[in-house]
């Protein structure tokens, strides 16, 4: 089944198993014996009017290939039958998109890790994806003046925003949690769903949490609730990067991902990294399901070769992310790649089978920042042709295995090609974000201004960890008003949230622009009026 982990077309290879261990959905979406299947449709509906999917990329898949994927399915879901189930949720709770208005909720606080950062919140961000009937969830402070430009930009008027964590306690909470839990918050979310027919619930992060939110809803208000997303269990073993780099080595070959292990202690990590230092110049350490680089850091190999075990111990545990609690494992050790050209992700959305295959929206360039390489920004990846093909086939393969597996929603594919160049450059796949993020979001967001037929160059800028005075949100629209985005959205900027302006943690926007290029240097220009006017006390390096 492996394939081989390079650039080169993957060839189909025979195979005439049956699939009785696919579920009924996944067999919708098989295609007839015989046909190759191509993904051509431009532009689907997805969870109400608001949210487009817009098609970018047009893999074929070979029949041969197809049954590969298949078989690879047959085979996870025989190790883990319960992987999609939903029955402990009642019947009254489905996977996918109902007719009636969505609720939205934007916090990351489930992600590990996530909840002792109180000024690095993105509630708002989802409000972008709302439709004018639509309820965003928020936690943190109110920002009044983000709310009315958010309506007024997508022009969602009818838009209510429900906060159920103002005082943005510490350790933060989950909105899901809070309203699962919290009565008075229930009541609140009730009150704004309950007489209206086919409720959507979304998450920037599916969880049991908001399965089971979504469970008591249902048995409140007496009818069908809907989540957009995949199911709990499924969602856990996506966003688990050793989960995920097990299924690209037995889809796309061994070579398809950096070598990495699984420490179950500080003494596996030890030896782990003692190992790995043998044979590598740079290894990395990850908590295997968090996300934006939290909780990693990069070990040079120069520095403990020869410090000895009781030494790696002691500087390996000290370095462990805690939290305040005892380091949670299993760690992954991963070797660093060298000569990495480029970072793209690819964006994709999976619908249920018998609405098509997953679709490839679109490659993205990652900017990333520091020595751990933290997410920064994007922009719409320009890269050479057979390595953008490899890229949009080896996402569609990995999409379509999780189609068969019960996966439903968004989710993204993040890669590294590696190498002396492009030419002879190799595919890494890196993690699967089985969640909204900080290019879909956008990308979104451009989708549902910018219509069917245009498609804007743009640059995605989240800047949160360079210093910022705090920046009243009204007072940045009013300073950047020469910059609000163009009709045509060819020039301008827009603010994504509000937080990390607000608190001064960063700041976070899109910028538009005739080309990648002008996109970028008026990207560069925003930074530089955010971080060096007379807000700050001293200039700080802009990154993107």
């Amino acid at each position: 089944m492996a394939q081989a982990g390079t650039l080169s077309d993957i060839k189909a290879q025979p195979n005439d198993r049956t699939h009785k261990g696919l579920s009924n959905d996944a067999q919708k979406g098989m295609a007839r014996p015989g046909e190759i299947q191509r993904f051509n449709t431009p532009e689907a509906a997805a969870c109400g009017s608001a949210l487009k999917i817009r098609q970018r990329r047009h893999p074929e898949i070979s029949p041969g290939r197809r049954r590969q994927i298949d078989d690879l399915a047959v085979e996870i879901r025989g190790t883990e039958p319960k992987l999609d189930d939903l029955g402990v949720f009642g019947p009254d709770v489905a996977k996918g998109c109902g007719p009636g208005p969505g609720v939205w909720f934007g916090d990351t606080v489930e992600i590990p890790l996530m909840s002792h950062a109180p000024d690095k919140r993105f509630d708002y961000r989802m409000g972008w994806l709302a439709g004018p009937q639509d309820v965003v969830v928020i936690g943190g402070p109110d920002c009044p003046a983000f709310e009315a430009y958010q309506r007024t930009v997508t022009g969602s008027v009818g838009l209510t925003y429900l906060n159920v964590d103002p005082a943005n306690a510490m350790p933060r909470r989950a909105t899901t949690a809070i309203c699962l839990r919290d009565v008075n918050s229930f009541e609140r979310l009730e009150g704004v769903v309950a007489g209206r027919m086919g409720t959507t619930l979304h998450a920037h992060l599916t969880t049991g949490t908001i399965w089971a939110l979504a469970s008591r809803l249902a048995q409140k208000i007496r009818t069908k609730v809907f989540v957009a997303g995949p199911p709990p269990l499924l969602s856990r073993r996506c966003n688990d990067k050793l989960w995920f780099g097990g299924v690209v080595k037995r889809l796309l070959g061994a070579g398809a991902t950096p070598p990495k292990r699984a420490a179950f202690s500080a003494a596996a990590l030890t030896r782990q990294v003692a190992d790995l230092a043998k044979k590598w110049d740079r290894i990395v350490v990850k908590v295997p399901d968090s996300a934006g680089s939290a909780g990693n850091f990069v070990i040079h190999a120069h520095d403990v070769r020869d410090i000895g075990a009781r030494a790696l111990f002691k500087r390996l545990r000290d370095a462990l992310p805690k939290n305040g609690r005892a380091p949670r494992f299993p760690m992954l050790v991963e070797v660093w790649d060298a000569n990495v050209l480029t970072s793209p992700s690819v964006q994709t959305w999976i619908p249920s089978p018998e609405d098509g295959p997953p679709i490839i929206e679109g490659v993205f360039e990652q900017i990333l920042s520091g020595e751990t390489a933290a997410f920064a920004g994007a922009a719409e990846a320009d890269l050479p042709r057979h390595i953008d093909d490899s890229l949009s086939t080896g996402a569609m393969e990995l999409a379509m295995v999780l189609q068969r597996l019960g996966y439903f929603g968004r989710c993204s594919f993040d890669a590294l090609v590696t190498g002396a160049n492009s030419h002879v450059g190799a595919i890494h796949w890196i993690e699967c974000n089985a969640r909204w993020g900080g290019v879909s979001v956008p990308m979104s967001l451009v989708n549902r201004l910018a219509g069917a037929d245009r498609a804007p160059p743009f640059v995605i800028v989240q800047n949160d960890s360079d210093p910022f005075r705090p920046f009243p949100f009204a007072a940045a629209v009013q300073e950047f008003s020469n910059l609000a985005p163009a009709p045509d959205l060819r020039s301008g900027v827009l603010f994504l949230s509000p937080n990390l302006m607000e608190a001064g943690t960063g700041c976070h926007f899109l910028s538009f622009g005739t080309d990648a290029k002008a996109a970028e240097r008026q990207a560069k220009a925003a930074l530089h009026r955010l971080s060096c006017s007379e807000r700050c006390t001293a200039p700080t390096r802009a990154r993107t």
